[in-house]
């Protein structure tokens, strides 16, 4: 199949991507990491005018703790997000996302504000940002906008963030003491995979060995955008974090998913593997509650 042509630009600012997505509007297409898009152009799925990179838009990377949260520019890579020490103590799920994603080359290339844009069922760091209650940055011609990250993907392939807007920040807030979190997902192959199935949870106690004050779980691959296992949340509230009630737990997530039969799985074994997963999870998490991101 022959490449459509199309034009590249290199904006160095927010403000000139901006101008020139409001300018061209749905003939442009922004490319951060390019390990999406450009796959998507070379199968025909999308055919741009031109192509926006924001590889020069330095604003656009790093990460920086600022008042007991963290932000974290969209640019940033998930081989960078594996390995910061503030992101793994802080919230170590989406560093345990980013380590487990693609291969090598893909996580030097991946950004987060790629993965996240993309709104792909099985983004990786889509259900730690969810758990984590993660605030999005929409930026455009009418100013900034916040969007929580569980309502940010509406569809596979499709978010809120308007075509003249562009994702410029990712600000994890502060979390409670006595918080841990973790992402535990299951593929065919170790590396260069699509995810089949994931679960990120987060919980916090009400002391270092108190009952669980509050949870959030997130499951991946099973349903039309990552979703929140409300049953499975409800169920631990108040409870001891133990095996027994993670166990329910598990069981209840799997009531919530939605997953479909395709190339990679059945609908079953994506809903057998939401109970592993979940469990895990919630397990590792607890270890997190009490002696920190491992």
């Amino acid at each position: 199949m022959a490449v459509c042509k199309f034009d590249v630009i290199q904006p160095a600012s927010v403000e000139a991507a901006i101008k020139t997505l409001a300018e061209f509007g749905p003939k442009a297409q922004v490319i951060a990491g390019g390990t999406d898009l450009l796959r998507d152009i070379r199968l025909g799925l999308k055919q741009p005018e031109l192509v926006v990179s924001l590889d020069k838009v330095e604003q656009l990377r790093g990460i920086q703790a600022n008042d007991g949260g963290i932000d974290i520019g969209p640019l940033t890579t998930m081989a960078e997000l594996a390995v910061d020490d503030c992101v793994r103590q802080t919230i170590p799920a989406l560093a345990d996302a980013a380590a487990w994603m693609g291969s090598p080359q893909v996580r030097n290339r991946a950004t987060f504000g790629g993965n996240l844009c993309n709104a792909r069922p099985c983004a990786d760091s889509a259900p730690p940002a969810i758990v984590c209650n993660a605030i999005l940055s929409l930026t455009g011609p009418r100013g900034i906008r916040k969007v929580a990250a569980g309502e940010f993907m509406t569809a596979p392939g499709k978010t809120v963030k308007l075509a003249d807007e562009i994702l410029t920040n990712i600000r994890f807030p502060k979390l409670p003491p006595f918080t841990g979190s973790a992402f535990k997902t299951v593929t065919n192959r170790k590396a260069v995979e699509i995810t089949i199935t994931s679960a990120s949870a987060r919980i916090t106690l009400e002391s270092k060995d108190g009952r669980i004050a509050d949870a959030r779980v997130c499951l991946g691959s099973v349903a039309p955008t990552p979703i929140r296992a409300r049953a499975c949340e409800k169920s631990l509230i108040g409870q001891s974090p133990d095996e027994s009630t993670f166990k329910s737990a598990a069981q209840a997530a799997s009531g919530d998913c939605k997953p479909i039969d395709d190339l990679r799985s059945s609908a079953i074994y994506r809903s057998w593997m939401v109970e592993v997963l979940v469990e895990r999870a919630l397990t590792t998490a607890l270890a997190r509650t009490k002696r920190g991101a491992a």
